[in-house]
């Protein structure tokens, strides 16, 4: 028993590790004939059916899933394929070592794909006997070490026949002299993504047919004397190295190439013969290195061929004259160097096919006499960001192919270079210059420009008749420093403008048919000026505007005689209006006249807004606002009619309201017909008013409102019933009131609340554990500011945390730390602070009209104070003298004390 099982140990170990396995029998797949197909073997390398074949057979050997610590011949033993095998592919295998020989039984094979199969090791002689093998495919595999004679087919130092050969994605780290000595008809090799930090001089000595080699992303410093003997190579990728410089006996003798790639090195120098002898070179990359040279007029001199030449990101500061004259360049690229100085008629003479060019980011002072005037293909020229100050008139010449010139980021000042060039610009960047004014019939000549941006330069002055507006679609002005009126022809007619920005200037008038003849005009902005008026006949022939932005000026009066009929959207907000405008806007669905001093509603301007949905009056000065012109606006969906002075508001006839603020007005009550028929209504500011009590039933019309904001009134309970209706609610703010005892169960119809703002009232004590059952989904109280010992807010929070499994989040509106506080929330004697708190909050919220108040009573009482003073004054000088001296004394006094009396109650 015992020898049964050493023996049955030997066998296992022997299995394991000659790579020999059971027999296994293996599919055909990919039938295309019985002489071509596809065996596949899983696991085990196995015998197949044999197809009968009238001529030679062409087998594809696929071999996947398998494991062997050393893949030997003897892992292939059970084959019955062998010698018509043609191609060997290898996927997702666990073979660690290939040994000597391993593939022998298939001599006949011309392509092995053996890719991605975990190998470490390739012994030598491992391919001996693949006499007729073509391809070889080692990539993505563990490979570190190669030996002189692993990739051998024949075992006499006979060539082998091997033209593709990939060993990229391993781990080598050096190749040995002598490593391809044996295989001159090479003509690809791929080497990128190893870790290959030198190579011998004469690794490739004998590859004198090879054509294209790969050797990106390694950690090579130099070539050295590696290529010189590569006289057929005609693509080298050497990018992703660290390589330093190039010179001339590293590169000179590649006579056959046509396509270099040394991208993201680390190269400073060039040396300017290195591709004096590459005649056919047509594609060279040198992007993103750390070049300093200077391209010299000699360095491209022979490559009459090169058509691709890309320098970007580099630190070359200065090109010689004539430096691509005799080159066929279709793309050059400089971006992001530090060309300096002046760009002469020579700099970039030659470029006649270049179509799209960019000198991005230098430090080009200067564009002279005829600069690109052979640049004749040039569609695309980009010179932004330079330190260009001085264009001459002639620099462009007759470019009648150029349609997009960029010349921002500069410190361009002037437009003459433009005069009588550049005819067929269609889009023209000059944003970032010091341009600072824009005189008259200065695009007089580009007339088919689409695009002009003029922003963020110090422009003042547009003159009449100056821009270029026949077919143009987009102007930028915005960052200048635009000032005076608006004259007519500057901004209009302008058939193809589809907006047009001009805030945040300085302009104080729009002057007649100032704006006429915008036919797609969709957006206006006037915003942020000082326009003190806009005189009537303007905005003629912009059918097609849907927005109009006049906020933020001095208007005082608005009217217009042409009405905007197709108008969607109106601000007037921040003026100075005292009356509502004259103006025909039907169509409009959104107004805003926040921030004005209207008064009077009851006029006709809202009788034609029948399609109106949201309306924005606050801080005005409304007194009333239920008339039968505003009663006519049913279709209002929002309506803000905060910091006003209003009493009372019926809402019945703004049954579709869903938004309604009322805050900061006078109302002192409310009750279950001020929000009757309010079906649509989700959002209501009833805060800062003077209401006093909420009657039981005060909500129970309102069926979908979410938002309910009752802060800052004088409510000094909630009774049951007072929050009938809000069962839907999902915000309820009733802090900075003056409710002293708050029974939860009067929530218990709130069964969607979420978020419970009690704040600043004079609130003792509160029930949490029963408010989290009344409320089942309730997540976040605030109630700061109440008098609720410290102890009862923490031993709640965790009695909460510790009792519900849901998060319940219980903070206050103000954080303050140098009181007594839990977390920030202010806790036990509190009530010194409310009032103050209270107090201030009311303060602030009549200071919109206190300071109204005292606009029109100071005047008043300055006067009335001195018409006493005269009267007085006269008075007492009359009767100064006689007996009744100290009678008519007392007399002025006390008409005088009067009059103090009345400021200080004025005030």
């Amino acid at each position: 028993m015992m020898k049964k099982t050493t023996y049955l140990g030997l066998l296992i170990t022997v299995v394991f590790f000659t790579g020999v396995y059971p027999t296994n029998n293996c599919a055909l797949e990919d039938k295309f004939s019985n002489c071509v197909y596809t065996v596949v073997c899983e696991h085990y390398a196995g015998s197949a059916p044999i197809l009968n074949c009238d001529s030679q057979s062409y087998i594809t050997f696929l071999i996947k899933k398998s494991t062997a610590s050393i893949l030997s011949s003897g892992f292939f033993g059970s084959t019955n394929f062998d010698i018509k095998v043609r191609v060997i592919n290898a996927i997702d295998n666990n073979w660690n070592t290939i040994a000597e020989s391993a593939f022998k039984y298939f001599f006949k094979v011309e392509h092995m794909d053996i890719s991605n199969n975990r190998i470490k090791d390739i012994q030598n002689m491992a391919f001996k006997n693949l006499i007729y093998l073509q391809s070889l495919n080692l990539s993505r595999n563990e490979i570190s070490y190669l030996g002189l004679s692993s990739l051998h087919t024949h075992d006499n130092y006979k060539d082998s026949e091997i033209v593709s050969l990939d060993l990229s994605y391993n781990k080598l780290q050096y190749l040995q002299s002598g490593l391809f000595q044996y295989m001159s008809k090479l003509e690809k090799l791929e080497l990128q993504y190893n870790k290959i930090n030198d190579l011998p001089d004469d690794v490739f000595m004998n590859l004198r047919n090879l054509t294209r080699l790969d050797i990106n992303n390694n950690n090579l410093t130099a070539f050295n004397m590696t290529l010189i003997n590569l006289k057929s190579l005609k693509v080298l990728d050497a990018s992703n190295n660290n390589l330093l410089r190039l010179s001339g006996y590293e590169l000179n003798r590649l006579t056959a190439l046509i396509s270099a790639n040394f991208s993201n090195n680390a190269i400073e120098t060039i040396e300017s013969n290195c591709f004096n002898q590459a005649f056919n070179l047509e594609v060279l990359n040198l992007k993103n290195n750390r070049i300093k040279s200077a391209i010299e007029n000699v360095m491209f001199i022979n490559n009459v061929k090169l058509e691709y030449l890309d320098l970007e990101s580099n630190l070359i500061t200065s090109v010689e004259d004539n430096a691509f004259k005799h080159n066929n360049l279709h793309y050059l690229n400089l971006e992001k160097n530090n060309i300096t100085g002046p760009i002469t008629e020579s700099t970039f003479s030659g470029l006649k096919n270049i179509k799209i060019f960019s000198l991005y980011d230098q430090s080009i002072s200067s564009l002279g006499h005829g600069a690109f005037l052979e640049m004749t293909s040039l569609k695309v020229l980009n010179l932004s960001r330079n330190s260009i100050s001085a264009i001459n008139i002639s620099c462009f010449g007759l470019m009648t192919n150029l349609s997009v010139l960029d010349l921002s980021h500069n410190t361009i000042s002037d437009l003459l270079f433009v005069k009588n060039s550049l005819t067929n610009l269609t889009e023209l960047i000059l944003n970032d210059n010091k341009l600072f004014k824009i005189s008259s019939y200065q695009f007089v000549n580009q007339t088919l420009l689409k695009k002009l941006d003029l922003s963020m330069n110090k422009i003042k002055i547009i003159e009449r008749f100056s821009l270029p507006l026949e077919n143009l679609q987009y102007l930028n002005l915005t960052g200048n420093s635009l000032t005076g009126a608006i004259e007519p022809e500057t901004f209009s007619p302008a058939k193809y403008l589809s907006s047009l920005d001009l805030s945040n200037f300085n302009f104080s008038k729009v002057k007649n048919m100032s704006f006429v003849n915008l036919p797609v005009l969709a957006r206006m902005n006037l915003s942020n000026n000082a326009i003190d008026e806009i005189e009537m006949n303007n905005f003629f022939g912009l059918n097609n505007m849907y927005s109009l932005d006049l906020s933020h000026n001095n208007l005082e009066i608005l009217g217009l005689t042409n009405g905007l009929n197709n108008l969607k959207s109106l601000y007037i907000n921040n003026n100075n209006l005292k009356n509502l405008p004259n103006v025909n806007i039907s169509s409009v669905l959104y107004l805003d006249l926040s921030h004005n001093s209207i008064s009077n509603v009851s006029v006709k301007f809202f009788e034609h807004l029948k399609n109106l949905k949201a309306l924005h009056m606050p801080y005005n000065r409304i007194t009333h606002f239920n008339n039968n012109y505003t009663n006519s606006l049913s279709k209002l969906t929002d309506l803000s009619l905060s910091h006003n002075e209003i009493s009372s508001i019926d809402l019945s006839s703004f049954g579709e309201l869903i938004s309604l603020d009322i805050s900061s007005n006078r109302l002192n009550f409310i009750d279950k017909h001020f929000l009757k028929h309010m079906d649509n209504l989700q959002a209501l500011d009833l805060s800062y008013n003077n209401i006093t009590k909420l009657p039981p039933g005060t909500f129970q019309n309102i069926k979908i409102l979410k938002m309910l904001n009752l802060s800052s009134n004088h409510l000094p309970n909630l009774r049951y019933g007072s929050v009938r209706g809000l069962h839907r609610t999902e915000v309820l703010d009733i802090s900075k009131n003056y409710i002293s005892e708050l029974d939860v169960d009067i929530f218990h119809e709130c069964v969607e609340l979420k978020k419970l703002i009690i704040d600043y009232n004079n609130i003792k004590t509160i029930d949490f554990e029963r408010l989290l059952v009344v409320t089942p989904k309730l997540s976040y109280v605030s109630l700061g500011g109440n008098p609720i010992s410290c102890k009862e807010i923490v031993r709640n929070m965790r009695s909460v945390n510790h009792t519900f499994f849901r998060p319940m989040e219980v903070t206050s509106i103000d954080k303050i730390y140098h009181e007594d506080n839990v977390h920030g929330i202010q806790c036990g004697n509190v009530s010194s602070n409310l009032a103050t708190v209270q107090l201030k909050d009311k303060e602030v919220a009549s200071t919109k009209k206190s300071s109204s108040l005292i606009y029109w009573v100071l005047p008043i009482v300055l006067i009335l104070t001195g018409v006493v003073v005269v009267i007085g004054y006269y008075y007492f000088k009359h009767y100064r003298s006689g007996n009744n001296d100290n009678l008519s004394a007392f007399r002025l006094q006390t008409s005088l004390d009067r009059s103090n009396s009345f400021i200080e109650n004025v005030f």
